[in-house]
């Protein structure tokens, strides 16, 4: 049924290219009733296929699948000969969220009240390309993609119960969530606004979730796995052990995924004990960053954070001593680097780089960073890690 969707849209996609020329955007976006298909490219012979729609058990609006699809064009893929499609992530479970509250229960996500009842709702859910709204079923290319989305978590605390049935009535919060598609990125900012009017306890919230297929390996920036580890071998570890740890990488036989959490709002792990864990791998299939822990909530309180997943195949480096990839964070290209041990690294960049203004957005103590026309020196005194951002200007 997935396959037969893409190919569908790639025909149609073949017989409008010639139509719009190849300048008006770098990604394709249909829309058809509440699917949303996005096909950008990935690398010189692949793209990256991300479909939104509602799903889980509560049909929430997320990323459902997200795909690679053979293709050496220039352009996202606009044929469909033989599409060979290979899945890297599917919101089989909880995408965005859920939240354990004291005395109630999960709530969102994938999760239901007495195995049958939702826990959250879907409100609505908007799709813009290069900032004007998308209303009706369409086809086009576009630079930039937005979707944005409103649900209600609905709070497990206040159930009732009428001749023998279960219901779910009150809002514990609103969930706003907005998606970025770039290019091999989706960034996932994330607003509550807490709407209860009896304070609760928020026993766990764990916000950032992925579900890459079929992971064999996982790193940890600035955390335990600090070198490639097999993922049967990787559980979890404490905010204490680790406090800097924000991002996580997943590698199987075919391409990698890396979940980086912003420090901003919730991503600083303030409402995350020194005691608790920061990082839950190797759950069900799952890995995850967790945000809040034992916390109270009630009327008029917010919270919010941000994060980006990347998918790759081609590393610019991944060797015993390091991991350099390409992603972007807030619209501005951007390379994370990670160090795997002791060392002095040269990493050799694209020409796309070169000459431009950038910024460490972050980087570990021990580590520093001095950037050449051509190239990136890298001194690290342990591992670690660091983010780097260019600006669109050059010097």
């Amino acid at each position: 049924m997935f396959k037969s969707i893409i190919v569908s849209l790639l025909l149609n996609l073949s017989m409008i290219l010639p139509l719009l020329g190849q300048n008006v955007g770098s990604q394709w976006i249909r829309k058809e009733g509440e699917n949303i298909y996005i096909i950008s490219k990935l690398d010189s012979t692949a793209d990256i296929l991300y479909w939104f729609k509602k799903c889980m058990f509560n049909e929430l609006f997320t990323f459902y699948k997200v795909a690679l699809i053979d293709d050496r064009l220039c352009s996202p893929s606009t044929i469909s000969d033989s599409i060979p499609m290979t899945l890297l992530n599917w919101a089989y479970s909880d995408n965005i969220g859920p939240f354990d509250i004291n005395g109630g229960g999960w709530c969102g996500g994938n999760h239901s009240y007495k195995n049958e009842i939702r826990t959250a709702r879907n409100v609505s859910y908007r799709v813009f390309i290069n900032g004007f709204e998308l209303k009706h079923d369409t086809l086009a290319l576009s630079d930039n993609i937005k979707i944005i989305v409103k649900n209600d978590i609905l709070n497990p605390v206040r159930a009732t119960e009428k001749e023998g049935i279960s219901s779910l009535n009150d809002i514990f919060c609103i969930e706003s969530v907005t998606y970025e598609i770039i290019k091999n990125n989706i960034q996932v900012s994330v607003k509550h606004e807490y709407k209860n009017e009896s304070p609760v306890i928020v026993r766990k919230y764990y916000g950032m979730q992925s579900m890459f297929e079929n992971e064999v390996f996982i790193l940890t920036a600035n955390g335990q796995y600090y070198d490639w580890t097999p993922i049967s071998k990787v559980s979890r570890f404490t905010k204490q052990d680790y406090p800097y740890f924000r991002c996580f990488i997943e590698k199987n036989s075919i391409a990698y995924q890396s979940s980086y959490l912003l420090k901003d709002g919730l991503g600083n792990h303030a409402e995350v004990s020194d005691s608790d864990v920061v990082f839950i791998g190797n759950s069900y299939g799952k890995c995850y960053h967790k945000l809040i822990s034992d916390q109270s909530r009630k009327y008029g309180d917010f919270d919010f954070w941000s994060g980006v997943y990347t998918w790759f195949r081609t590393p610019l480096k991944d060797n015993d001593n390091i991991l350099c990839y390409e992603g972007i964070i807030n619209g501005q290209d951007a390379i994370f680097v990670n160090c795997k041990r002791k060392g002095t690294l040269n990493i050799t960049l694209p020409e796309k780089y070169k000459n431009r203004n950038f910024m460490i957005m972050e980087k570990i103590k021990g580590i520093d960073v001095r950037k050449r026309t051509s190239s990136i020196d890298i001194y690290s005194h342990d591992h670690g890690s660091c983010v780097i951002l260019f600006a669109s200007n050059k010097f």
